[in-house]
């Protein structure tokens, strides 16, 4: 017996979708298949993005929509929030030609940015973000600062916090639905190959994390409409950093001794405390910290980090190990 679907409804193109206000496309290129090494290079990989510290980055607005003097001063704005953590300054110009982060307010690219210094290699005067989702109303509503957060975040950086699938809870992707959708909206339209490479490939890769466990609370969060899968299930997107968001932040861009960030409760040592560093990697950290050099810092927090992640996926399988002798015992079948 077969059954007999019904085709699916047209999507308009004159107006994205409400649930499209909760979607940035994926331009990291970093797509692991699965497995230990594979969250492991993730780690390392967000490293070789970042910029140097205490660098000021040069900003601007470009076509194919600059924006208005009121969606480009919430992003002016916004942007303060990572400074406060981070030993970066983002500094803007007129003419956003120039910029090393060129921001453009295209409604129907939705919202994305380059990951880091890879904003370098996009040809002026092409834009390097867009944001989709901040309007030309008064006033910051708690979505476009969750959205400037998240794509600044990406600027500096950080790619998706993923945990797949639905923080621990399967979906099955809604893939036709998808790449039909982003064929018809973005511009210049999409193949299915990018659509399987931005999207639905990191939805359906392994764990991956910023840190060295997936933090569900972290602006980076991959969120997906319920649109988006069979189950029609809405996985929200957060909307201001989280703690290990600031931490991190704090320690890949250190501000030197005697440099305070404009937060008093940023320092080394509660950042250490709440990203639970312990014993070597502590005193190396710190150590790195106290004599100015950010780039042996950084390593070292890389380096521990993947140490975390290696023995985080070993109690994993030792524990997935554990529950399916117990259940081959219960049915009476001795393992090999």
């Amino acid at each position: 017996m077969s059954i007999e679907t019904t085709p699916q409804q047209l999507i308009s193109t004159d107006e994205n979708p409400e649930w499209y206000s909760r979607c940035c496309t994926d331009l990291s290129k970093v797509n692991p298949s699965r497995g230990r090494i594979d969250g492991m290079k993730a780690v390392l990989t967000k490293a070789s993005w970042m910029w140097d510290n205490g660098r000021t980055i040069i900003v601007g607005f470009v076509a194919p929509d600059a924006g208005t003097t009121v969606q480009q001063a919430k992003v002016q704005e916004v942007v303060k929030e990572w400074e406060k953590y981070a030993n970066l300054k983002f500094r803007f110009i007129p003419n956003g030609n120039e910029a090393e982060i060129r921001v453009s307010f295209e409604k129907r690219s939705g919202s994305f940015s380059y990951p880091g210094n890879t904003a370098l290699q996009v040809w002026k005067p092409s834009r390097t973000m867009n944001l989709a989702w901040v309007y030309t109303t008064p006033g910051i509503t708690k979505e476009e600062r969750g959205v400037i957060l998240h794509e600044f975040g990406h600027a500096i950086g950080y790619f998706h916090e993923h945990k797949s699938p639905r923080r621990g809870e399967k979906l099955t992707l809604n893939e036709p639905f998808i790449i039909d959708y982003m064929k018809k909206t973005q511009v210049p339209p999409w193949t299915e190959e990018d659509t399987r490479t931005r999207i639905l490939n990191v939805y359906n890769s392994a764990e991956i994390s910023n840190f060295s466990a997936v933090d569900t609370t972290s602006i980076m969060m991959y969120f997906m409409p319920a649109e988006w899968n069979l189950q029609g299930i809405n996985i929200p997107p957060n909307h201001s950093l989280s703690a290990l968001d600031k931490v991190f932040a704090f320690l890949n861009y250190p501000f030197p001794i005697g440099t305070a960030s404009s937060d008093p409760d940023v320092n080394v040592l509660n950042a250490l405390n709440t990203a639970g560093v312990t014993g070597a990697a502590r005193a190396n950290i710190a150590l790195e910290y106290i004599e100015g050099d950010w780039q042996g810092l950084r390593a070292e927090l890389t380096r521990w980090a993947v140490n975390q992640k290696a023995l985080s996926d070993k109690a994993q399988a030792v524990s997935q190990r554990e529950q399916a002798a117990a259940v081959l015992a219960v049915a009476g079948v001795e393992a090999d």
